[in-house]
């Protein structure tokens, strides 16, 4: 059946290849059927025009079929574009039902992006990161808000049903192709580098890099902002306490990454230097002080 489809998909191609084929062997059966002569030679320059016609033809059709090729790939590509931006709405206005939650997933993401630059990866992977970070937890929809919102310790059953949320991420954020290359951090960033994290008990190496990084910018980021169960920690407290679940929990390098983060912040503002205008206005770089 998949030969059938490829066929279909590339009639220009088939039909003038066929066409020219029959035309060609026709005439050179024609030629073994002359003497010699001036037909020989008329049937042999016949031969040569209609392989070249054939080439032309081949090669008009080919342009077509890839001019069609790229139109679809970019009507896949708006699609998953436009997938994106309707998965991060649906986060954005999930978030703004409590006020503890409004604006935690750029949060995260400003912060991912900034550790990922400093921990070495490259312009591209930052930015993809950046993106994953700010959908990465949709599948806490999926999380009765009985539990998300519970002010008290989640019980057995409760916790199972939390741990199961990156893999619903996951899985929603799977068919968007330009994402497959964060898809498993998005999977990880709960693990743990001791092997205690959810939902593989992944440790150490194997957990991706950029999964270690959203761990570390997700939890700094619960930690210094209002919960059900517990006020927010200054700045200074919530990194001592990511520095002394490093290594056993956090990847210290991430860690120290997310330090440099925030004191360039904090010499921004000690000196009095106005932030750009887009840290201004974008509420991804609104930190909690």
């Amino acid at each position: 059946m998949g030969r059938f489809r490829v066929i279909a998909a590339n009639g220009d191609v088939v039909r003038s290849v066929g066409i020219s084929a029959i035309a060609i062997a026709v005439a050179a059966y024609a030629m073994v059927l002359q003497p010699g002569g001036v037909g020989l030679v008329a049937l042999g320059c016949t031969i040569v025009l209609m392989a070249a016609t054939a080439v032309l033809q081949v090669g008009r059709a080919v342009r077509h079929m890839h001019r069609r090729q790229d139109e679809a790939k970019r009507t896949a590509q708006r699609a998953e574009r436009h997938y994106f931006k309707v998965l991060r709405r649906i986060v954005e206005a999930f978030e703004a039902r409590e006020p503890y939650c409004r604006g935690r997933s750029r949060r995260i993401s400003f912060l991912a992006g900034k550790i990922a630059g400093l921990m070495g990866l490259d312009g591209p992977r930052c930015r993809l990161l950046a993106m994953a970070a700010q959908v990465q937890d949709i599948g806490l929809l999926a999380v009765p808000d009985r539990i998300l919102n519970k002010p008290s310790r989640l019980g057995g059953e409760e916790y199972r049903t939390v741990k199961k949320h990156p893999d619903t991420s996951y899985r929603i954020l799977e068919p968007l192709s330009f994402m497959a290359g964060v898809l498993e951090a998005v999977r990880c960033h709960h693990e743990r580098m001791n092997g205690t994290g959810y939902p593989f008990g992944k440790a150490g190496e194997e957990i991706p890099m950029e999964a270690r990084i959203l761990a570390v910018a997700e939890a700094y980021e619960a930690m210094t902002h209002d919960r059900p169960h517990r006020a927010a920690l200054p700045s200074v407290e919530a990194l001592s306490e990511l520095r002394r679940c490093s290594p056993k929990g956090y990847d210290s390098d991430c860690v120290t990454a997310l330090e440099e983060v925030l004191n360039v912040r904090d010499l921004r503002r000690a000196h009095r230097q106005p932030l750009p205008a887009t840290a201004r206005t974008d509420p991804a770089l609104t930190l909690s002080k």
